[in-house]
């Protein structure tokens, strides 16, 4: 039996509420399974509420919430909260973030980034738990965080069903822990092909196993990069801008080095201290943009989505956007959706 193709879909960045309602009703008229919010850099949880309470079957997710810049207690009301405005629809997407965002901008602990995943994993489940079966919540000691909840009676009630807790993952070590403690996994946008199917599922498996899980049961929730054109030349110039600024990030040099790419990401890395991103394109090669972006022609983008379709259980497949003019990126998404879901009914 062929698997069902669950497209999940973002919702508008910056954008008013009218604005979310009109993106939210549209997706789950168009047939998306859910939307996604993201923390850019505000957290998720405003347009999530407006999106819920817009539709009555589309799933709503943080994709992602920093998981490292709150308490874990207010992620696990914020979560305990949406799960109700979304009549059991809503799941908790988790993410590190990179480092520098959270030490820099938010001035909050970051190390260890898996410990601390795993700490946040425990608390938002320690809290709902003591809320579904309605008792005071119990004192948590953890290495990461220290919380002792005196006086503490929940008065909200979380639904009949265990509020799913899915993590973002670039590299082996959050992957094993998705495998070990979470609901789901999120792959990277940046992820490659080869590393989704090979390193990525090798760590989930080795996370699952020390846990008695069988992996499979992990949903796998693949973020995909695809840049479409019917000149594969002008395809690969587009999807340059994504890893002119992904490349640009210091923390994810090794993932990239793992590929090859490491001399490429240490130009981009000291370019980036003083440039734009736009100003950086032509220092990525197009094999790298290849690598980690789906490029082609219609055909050939949909026969690498049916490769990752062989293991993954949802998908967000958006185009690249830096770099592009709102205009078109528009344009572009919209392409892609007719591709991915079919003509829009009239």
């Amino acid at each position: 039996m062929a698997k069902t193709r669950a497209y999940w879909t973002g919702l508008p960045r910056g954008a008013d509420a009218a604005t979310v309602v009109e993106a939210a009703r549209r997706a789950e008229a168009r047939g998306y399974r859910g939307v996604v919010g993201t923390q850019v850099y505000g957290p998720p949880w405003g347009q999530l509420a407006i999106a819920a309470a817009a539709t009555t079957t589309l799933e709503v997710a943080s994709g992602i919430a920093m998981a490292f810049v709150r308490s874990p207690f207010e992620t696990a009301c914020a979560a305990l909260d949406l799960d109700q405005l979304a009549a059991g629809r809503f799941t908790l997407g988790l993410g590190a973030a990179p480092k520098y965002w959270t030490e820099r901008y938010f001035g909050q602990a970051y190390e260890p980034p898996i410990g601390r995943m795993g700490e946040v994993i425990d608390v938002v489940r320690h809290v709902e738990d003591a809320a579904r079966n309605r008792r005071p919540i119990d004192p948590f000691a953890g290495r990461h965080y220290d919380l002792d909840f005196v006086g503490m009676e929940p008065t909200f009630s979380p639904r009949s069903a265990p509020l799913p807790i899915w993590v973002a993952a670039l590299r082996e070590r959050l992957c094993e822990l998705a495998g070990a403690k979470a609901d789901g996994l999120i792959g990277h946008p940046v992820w490659s092909t080869e590393w989704t199917l090979g390193p990525a599922m090798d760590a989930l498996a080795r996370g699952a196993a020390t846990a008695g899980r069988d992996p499979a049961s992990v949903h796998l929730q693949l973020w995909v990069t695809a840049s479409v054109d019917a000149d594969p030349a002008e395809a690969v110039r587009r999807a340059r801008g994504n890893m002119a600024f992904y490349g640009g990030i210091a923390q994810y040099r090794p993932f990239f080095a793992a590929h090859g790419f490491g001399e490429v990401v240490d130009r981009l890395i000291e370019a980036r201290r003083s440039q734009p991103v736009a100003a950086c394109v032509d220092l990525v090669p197009d094999a790298m943009a290849r690598t980690f972006v789906l490029c082609g022609d219609r055909d050939e983008v949909a026969a690498q989505l049916e490769r990752l379709w062989g293991r993954a259980d949802s998908m967000v497949v958006r185009p690249p956007s830096w770099g592009i003019d709102p205009t078109q990126y528009a344009a572009l998404v919209a392409e892609l959706e007719t591709m991915l879901l079919g003509e829009a009914p009239a």
